[in-house]
């Protein structure tokens, strides 16, 4: 009876080994698969740390690959230039009878070549102006007496006036000069203008070399 009782423990033994062993093997399978799992987890957790982590001043951001794209003729701006003749003339203004205004309007037309068809604002394309009898020109109303030209010389107080009539006086070709200044842009265009125009006192010139073309100015329609 008890070699009986030992075979049927030895019995329940081999029948109960490979069970534990079945059940063993599904716990280690859980086990590897879960195993893998951690190290991703642990970067996912330290690249996070990384994104949140404040950048340094001296940290540069990565630079993008550029995509090769078509390549683009490269842009070239134009700019007109006057082309032909580009020769000044001479041209002769008697300003005995004519009004202030209106021929220094037509002077500073002239100096700036804007009766030419290859004129342009940015380049000096206008021609020479000689101008005689100076002291003969006329100023409507009571402008003479009654106008007054100012400038200053820098200094506290230093404001000059003086009227029409006392610069005829003195320097009758400095009235005209006002005028087409005033009537140019100001600038090194207007300055280069100006170098251009010769105004005399009386009929005589020390220009006669360069055969300037006299003008023919209208009449004041009150002068007929």
């Amino acid at each position: 009876m008890a070699e009986d009782k030992k075979d049927t423990k030895k019995d329940a033994k081999k029948v109960a080994a490979p069970k534990a062993k079945a059940e063993d093997q599904p716990q280690k399978k859980v086990a590897e698969k879960a195993a893998p799992k951690a190290p991703e987890k642990a970067k996912a957790a330290s690249a996070s740390k990384k994104a949140d982590a404040p950048k340094a001043k001296g940290d540069k951001p990565a630079k993008k690959q550029q995509v090769a794209g078509p390549k683009r003729a490269p842009i070239i701006a134009k700019t007109f230039f006057p082309k032909g003749d580009s020769k000044r003339n001479w041209r002769l203004f008697d300003a005995n009878g004519q009004t202030l205004g209106r021929l220094s309007s037509r002077i500073a037309h002239v100096l700036m070549g804007k009766d030419k068809p290859q004129f342009t604002r940015f380049q000096d394309t206008g021609d020479f102006v000689i101008v005689i009898n100076a002291e003969k020109v006329k100023l409507t109303g009571k402008k003479m007496t009654d106008k007054w030209y100012h400038y200053h010389t820098g200094y506290v107080g230093g404001i000059k006036s003086f009227r029409p009539m006392d610069l005829m006086e003195k320097h009758p070709e400095r009235i005209l000069e006002r005028a087409v200044f005033g009537m140019i842009p100001k600038g090194h265009m207007g300055r280069q203008f100006l170098k251009k125009l010769r105004i005399y006192v009386g009929e005589t010139h020390p220009h006669a070399a360069q055969n300037p073309v006299k003008e023919e100015l209208r009449v004041n329609v009150g002068d007929r």
